[in-house]
């Protein structure tokens, strides 16, 4: 059996729910998993599961991703959370890091939201907004869409089709819109530059990522929308601004800093995520 197949089973071992909606939860913003209720009136079971206790799943090594999956029900909506996620320069293939969206959509997801902390460069933004990400640059690369083993599966899907449906889906970014405004949250709009890390960028990169029209930077969340889309998920991602970006910031950026800030801006998010789920 493959990785994903192994994963799968082990998940199908412990319960029989089917997600509707999986969610990526990023640094500092694990919290959110909290609502997820484990039991429903008439419904399968959820259930909690350690990432590390599954087979072949990347290993989280940074502080903020506790590394758990959470299947249940979000305001009545059966979900797939997951409580932090693997990058790049972990050291990891990013056919290795997708394998949770992966296995999310083995499970039977059919939209994919995705949070994350971030770095801006607008100074029109603040630390402790939440962006709307209605794009993104890609500087993480590409690799980590359909194996080869995916190709031979499914031979009507061709290679020059890879990347043609492009992420952040019209309804979902709408919905997010409508459910901001409605809860009163202000919810800035951006283009995200996803870089490969682990250090943060330089003032010239920031420079050039600005004359590129981004607006934020992170260190995920590109090849994860870009698979989802791939596999024709509904997708949409929400960014939390924890600060300024190097060269517009009055002192040195650290880690602990964006687990601050995205901890007091996590009540936000997790409102608009809440209203956001129960309509798709």
């Amino acid at each position: 059996m493959s990785a994903l197949e192994d994963c799968v089973s082990a998940i199908r071992a412990r319960t029989a729910l089917v997600p509707r909606v999986g969610v990526v939860l990023g640094s500092g913003l694990g919290g959110a998993a909290d609502r997820v209720a484990l039991t429903m009136p008439g419904q399968p079971d959820g259930a909690t599961f350690l990432t590390s206790e599954l087979p072949e799943w990347p290993h989280s090594t940074v502080l903020g991703h506790d590394g758990k999956l959470v299947l249940g029900y979000w305001g009545g909506t059966p979900v797939a959370v997951l409580r932090g996620r693997t990058h790049a320069y972990e050291g990891y293939e990013l056919s290795r890091i997708t394998l949770p969206h992966r296995v999310l959509a083995a499970l039977g997801i059919e939209t994919l939201l995705v949070t994350n902390a971030v770095g801006t460069f607008n100074t029109a933004f603040a630390p402790g907004d939440l962006m709307l990400v209605r794009d993104h640059v890609n500087h993480i690369g590409r690799r980590g869409l359909f194996t080869r083993a995916e190709l031979a599966a499914a031979p009507e899907v061709s290679r020059a089709a890879i990347g043609a449906r492009r992420p952040y889906s019209p309804e979902v970014l709408d919905t997010l819109r409508n459910v901001a405004r409605e809860s009163k949250i202000r919810l800035r709009e951006g283009i995200l530059l996803a870089g490969k890390g682990p250090a943060y960028e330089t003032a010239a990169e920031i420079r050039m990522a600005r004359q590129f029209g981004a607006d934020a930077a992170c260190m995920s969340s590109a090849h994860e929308m870009d698979l989802a889309a791939a596999f024709g998920l509904k997708t949409g991602a929400v960014s939390c601004i924890t600060n300024y970006g190097t060269g517009l910031s009055p002192h040195p950026l650290t880690h602990h800093e964006v687990e601050q800030v995205a901890g007091e801006a996590a009540g936000r998010l997790e409102a608009l995520l809440a209203g956001t789920i129960a309509r798709l």
